[in-house]
């Protein structure tokens, strides 16, 4: 049968039996899918296989696809400040993207936020806080707001409704709210320019737990 094959990113590996390992991958024509590397323990070549790093894959047809042959297509340095990023990012993709559909635009965001991170040096925030809109984006649940944007007040107070996104609230809301400045950031992917990144975060991950329920996202304790 033939099979595929595709530019790829490592998203996550666990033991099978005694000498596989199962592979997710995140690939370019084929989304995210799991692959076995039947023997994975014996060979020496495996350990090349990590995240941060992009490979060209080929891959058999089926329900468990074999992972056939996986060559090394390039290498990103990744800096320090960003490395457990990597882990987040990777956990978000694996707990909340459907597996064997077309993700041609997240596989983009991804590699384009792979190759930032070896290059920027953005507060960890801003990386987090943008890829977090753009993976929301890509799954169907963009952050959006009730007022249209020409027309929020920069000294208005908003929290996020997941029924009809951010609205405007009043000094006495108990929950995250930012200024209305800081949400047009936002909406504009204004990233560097919000002033309160970590309200903002908090916001995210608020929508993230919402969507992944009952999933727990485990990378939330480190980051």
């Amino acid at each position: 049968m033939t099979g595929i094959t595709d530019r790829a990113f490592i998203i996550h590996s666990r033991s099978f039996g005694e000498t596989s390992t199962i592979f997710d991958l995140l690939t370019e024509e084929n989304g995210l899918i799991s692959t076995i590397l039947k023997g994975a323990k014996k060979r020496k070549d495996v350990s090349q296989l990590q995240p941060s790093r992009e490979f060209i894959v080929e891959a058999s047809k089926a329900n468990l696809p074999s992972l056939i042959k996986y060559e090394l297509s390039k290498t990103y340095i990744i800096k320090k400040k960003y490395i457990l990023l990597i882990v987040y990012f990777n956990e978000l993709v694996y707990r909340l993207v459907p597996k064997n559909q077309p993700q041609k635009t997240l596989f983009n965001i991804y590699h384009n936020y792979i190759s930032y991170m070896s290059s920027t040096d953005d507060h960890q925030d801003s990386v987090i806080i943008g890829f977090e809109l753009l993976l929301l984006k890509n799954l169907g649940y963009a952050v959006t707001s009730e007022t249209p944007i020409s027309s929020i007040d920069d000294n208005y107070m908003f929290y996020y409704d997941k029924l009809v996104g951010f609205k405007q609230t009043n000094d006495h809301y108990q929950g995250h709210k930012i200024s209305g400045k800081d949400l047009k950031m936002v909406l504009n992917f204004d990233i560097n320019s919000i002033q309160e990144k970590g309200v903002v975060r908090m916001i995210t991950k608020d929508i993230i737990i919402n969507i992944a329920n009952p999933k727990r996202i485990k990378s939330f304790d480190i980051i």
